[in-house]
């Protein structure tokens, strides 16, 4: 196979190799298939978006998860007061 590049192409290739990221422009074809390859593996391990029931269903059974024998905060404690004393007026 037979790749026609661009000169901006080649220069980047000239650079990658002066600063010794690769050894020869042969490996630049190796180093693109890598590139894909793992775009390609980090898009399969990405899970599908899930459809609106299924989400609903995973998001209730969360919040059943949580114990519901949690005290409720009194109103003082949750008062605008209690939570910025003098820094609130």
């Amino acid at each position: 196979m037979t790749i026609q590049l661009k000169p901006e192409q080649e220069q980047v290739i000239g650079q990658a190799i002066q600063a010794g990221l690769i050894g020869t422009a042969d490996e630049i074809v190796d180093v693109g298939v890598e590139t894909i390859k793992q775009r390609l593996e980090a898009r399969d391990s990405t899970p599908a978006p899930l459809i609106d029931d299924e989400w609903i269903r995973k998001f209730r059974a969360w919040t059943h998860s949580h114990p519901t024998n949690t005290p409720l905060l009194s109103d003082e404690a949750i008062s605008r007061e209690s939570i910025y004393g003098d820094r609130g007026l």
